[in-house]
């Protein structure tokens, strides 16, 4: 059977990140809690839409990363836009999109497509 996910790297680190909740007496928001989950990944241009945005001090760099949990079905992971993707090299992505189930038509889904953004100050 032909896999969609043949060419996905090991490595690969999806950080979910939800929020704490607020404290009732003091209105103070609770800790965020972060659950970690490994898999497999593939980073790359998004295809509809391969500019950079130049800035003063930096450069816009977004991606798409296909992201694959070993661990668990691709349909029990949800991808918002509240989350990271930790790449093999330690560079962390930015989820600015939530994620889509993809795959081989008329199969099931394999992983999870996402756009992300470069978070340069948490490598």
């Amino acid at each position: 059977m032909v896999s969609a996910t043949v060419l996905f790297q090991t490595g690969f680190t999806l950080r979910k990140v939800v929020e704490g909740r607020e404290d009732p007496i003091t209105g103070e928001p609770g800790s965020p809690t972060i659950t970690e989950i490994v898999g497999r990944g593939l980073v790359q241009e998004p295809l509809w839409s391969s500019e950079k945005e130049v800035g003063p001090t930096s450069v816009k760099d977004e991606r798409l990363i296909m992201f694959c949990p070993v661990s668990m079905g691709v349909s029990d992971v949800v991808v918002t836009a509240a989350d990271e993707v930790e790449d093999p090299r330690g560079q962390v992505w930015q989820c600015i999109t939530d994620g889509h189930e993809r795959g081989i038509p008329g199969q099931a889904p394999e992983y999870v497509a996402v756009r992300v953004r470069r978070a340069k100050g948490k490598r």
